[in-house]
């Protein structure tokens, strides 16, 4: 990229930098973002944004709603219009000097599709998809892909209805997602696609993030944010979808992903000024490579920087390492797709059925020569998938990985071990540019690669997982405080106590004759002190 157009770009630091940005030429302009077709977040306040001359008034006019507002000297007005229910078709009028009026508008769920090349490229680009296609006729699934203001079908227009004859330049796998969104909700559902194929992490960075953090020093540091981000920033939202960090898995980013990847999404969230709102991510897919319990995998590192942003609220995580390898660019879009929403669907949309999550790793007990793996979101319960469980492998205090000599289920729990490792202290699952791991929920989501020797993180509990009751009548009153003896099935559990608060209550391990006192934090029965590291 030219740096000259570079500091252009970022000089000018506002949603109006960019000349392909307007919409209509007068002295009302809007961005290109509010123009037929368009989707409007439902249920939450809407900000509508654009130029006119100093002093000038401006009213927004939609359904009901009519908001004026006078142009400051700069030139830049914004109103927000009330909470919508979801509706349409509308006509949005936004009148000054001029009148521009905004055709076919709908009140819906509009999502953000980020990136790099697993969410830019398009189904055009897959043979695959080419039957998904012609049946794409959905008229309330709409998107709007900002590096494309000229799209080849559909106009000049920017907002595109999804048809047989538009489908191909959207993202593969936003589509698909679009599709789970809209099949869920029933309302309309508006794509904002702003992923670029071969990026870095730091080339999505917001200006804000990167002056706060100066050590950060890639040459290219924020130019897609200042590209295809920007002209889009304060849109209303419901969510952003991302995946990415495969232009990262190199020995200098990789070990840098995991801050990085959060101070993204922190620095997103900021700039939008909505709060903490949804951001849900694909862990990276296989690609070459082969196995080996020393892996010094970078695509591996990057896969835990991302699983590691699940400490941050509002987030999830899909994984992809099983549906495609030997390639980047798997070709299961639909399945990607549906593994990334399920999260809205659970979270958002109230499928409570659901489970929206593939086993992930709490934490560990290290129990002689044992190491237990305690998960959540298992589920209806954990299983092998085509077989024994595979992918484990474990070290002492040496650090050098041998394959696992067992890996077995107990409840919510793997435990694993060696018969070469007397003191083992840390586990790897599915480290690898290739993961041979078999590790899944009876739902048919897998497990994501991970290592024990990160920091344990909180990660939210899936809507799904079944708590452990204690009954009184099994449980011993002294006065006031009853003493509760928890079985070994119900570690990595929730335990919770029939009518009595967690104040009055001493918890025990029951560990044959013997209960050993333990401290249940948040709730969360996470096994017996002396096992635990």
């Amino acid at each position: 990229m030219n740096k000259n157009v570079q500091f252009v770009i970022r000089f000018s630091g506002t949603v109006f930098m960019i000349g392909i940005l307007w919409y209509a030429r007068g002295d009302v302009r809007v961005p290109k973002a509010f123009s037929d077709h368009t989707v409007l977040q439902r249920d939450m306040k809407v900000p509508v944004w654009g130029n006119a001359s100093a002093g000038e008034e401006v009213t927004v006019s939609i359904g009901t709603q009519k908001k004026t507002v006078t142009t400051p000297s700069n030139g830049s007005w914004k109103v927000q219009l009330d909470p919508m229910d979801a509706a349409g078709p509308l006509t949005m009028t936004i009148e000054g000097k001029n009148k521009i009026s905004v055709k076919d508008v709908y009140i819906g769920e509009v999502w953000q599709v980020a990136g790099q090349s697993n969410m830019d490229t398009r189904l055009s680009f897959y043979s695959n998809l080419s039957d998904s296609i012609k049946k794409a006729d959905f008229p309330l699934l709409r998107y709007f892909t900002l590096r494309q203001p000229g799209q080849a079908s559909g106009g000049g227009n920017p907002w595109i209805v999804v048809s047989p004859s538009t489908a191909g330049n959207l993202s593969a796998t936003g589509y698909f997602f679009g599709k789970e969104i809209l099949k869920t909700t029933n309302v309309a559902v508006g794509l904002v696609v702003t992923a670029v194929g071969g990026t870095t992490i730091t080339q999505w960075m917001d200006p804000a993030t990167l002056s706060a953090h100066p050590k950060i020093t890639n040459s290219d540091k924020g130019d897609m944010w200042d590209l295809w981000v920007a002209p889009a920033l304060g849109y209303g939202i419901k969510g952003t979808i991302w995946i990415q960090g495969e232009q990262n898995c190199n020995a200098t980013d990789a070990p840098l992903y995991a801050e990085r990847f959060k101070l993204l999404i922190k620095g997103w969230r900021a700039a939008w000024g909505q709060g903490d709102f949804p951001f849900y991510f694909g862990q990276l897919s296989s690609t070459s490579g082969t196995l080996g319990a020393n892996d010094k995998s970078n695509v591996a590192q990057v896969r835990e920087g991302q699983r590691l942003a699940l400490s941050l609220p509002n987030t999830a995580m899909s994984v992809n390492f099983d549906i495609g390898t030997g390639d980047w660019h798997y070709k299961n879009k639909p399945e990607a797709a549906r593994r990334l929403a399920l999260p809205a669907r659970v979270l958002l949309y109230g499928e409570k059925d659901l489970v929206y999550s593939g086993p992930l790793y709490k934490s560990k007990i290290v129990d002689g020569d044992k190491i237990k793996l305690i998960f959540s979101n298992t589920g209806k319960g954990l299983v092998a998938k085509g077989g024994d469980l595979s992918g484990f492998a474990i070290a002492g205090a040496s650090g050098s990985f041998v394959w696992a000599t067992t890996a077995t289920i107990s409840g919510d729990t793997v435990i694993v071990s060696s018969s070469s490792i007397k003191k083992p202290t840390r586990v790897r699952y599915g480290w690898s540019n290739v993961p041979k791991a078999s590790l899944h929920n009876k739902e048919g989501l897998p497990a994501p690669p991970f290592t024990t020797e990160s920091p344990e993180i909180d990660i939210p509990v899936s809507t799904s997982f079944k708590p452990f009751v204690a009954k009184h009548s099994t449980n011993m009153v002294y006065g006031n405080m009853l003493s509760i003896f928890v079985p070994v099935n119900a570690l990595g559990r929730k335990v919770t106590s029939q009518g009595r608060s967690a104040s009055q209550i001493i918890w025990y391990y029951q560990n044959g004759s013997k209960g050993a006192s333990r401290v249940v934090k948040d709730g969360q029965f996470l096994g017996i002190p002396e096992f635990r590291e």
